[in-house]
């Protein structure tokens, strides 16, 4: 009963406000505004390399299967584990054009 009484005091009890300056002591930071180039003048990059999410949505596998199919590309190239893959290399092992991949990448982020 008395573990009843002590914590039900503890919620009792009013939290304490801490202390907030006024508006006229308060130092006001302006952002800086960066101006923003229109879409036109931004330079688009091109990926070299193809992920696994990526294999995932051209060929439509399953993500597991894809990171096997990556994983052999690599092995065949003689690559290290981590290594990366080129989507001109991707495209030579699954037999596609290397155009059509990187048009379906790019309906990809776009979509």
């Amino acid at each position: 009963m008395a573990k009843k009484k002590r914590i039900a005091a503890k919620r009792n009890v009013p939290a304490k406000k801490k202390a907030t300056a006024t508006k006229k002591n308060v130092a006001v930071k302006k952002k800086k505004t960066t101006k923003k180039l229109p879409a036109s003048a931004r330079r688009a990059t091109q990926r070299l390399v193809i992920h696994t999410n990526d294999i995932t949505k051209i060929l439509g596998i399953n993500i597991r299967t894809a990171q096997r199919l990556l994983q052999t590309i690599r092995e065949e190239l003689g690559r290290k584990k981590k290594d990366y893959v080129s989507i001109r290399e991707f495209a030579q092992y699954v037999h596609l054009e290397e155009e059509e991949v990187k048009q379906n990448l790019s309906a990809e982020v776009l979509a």
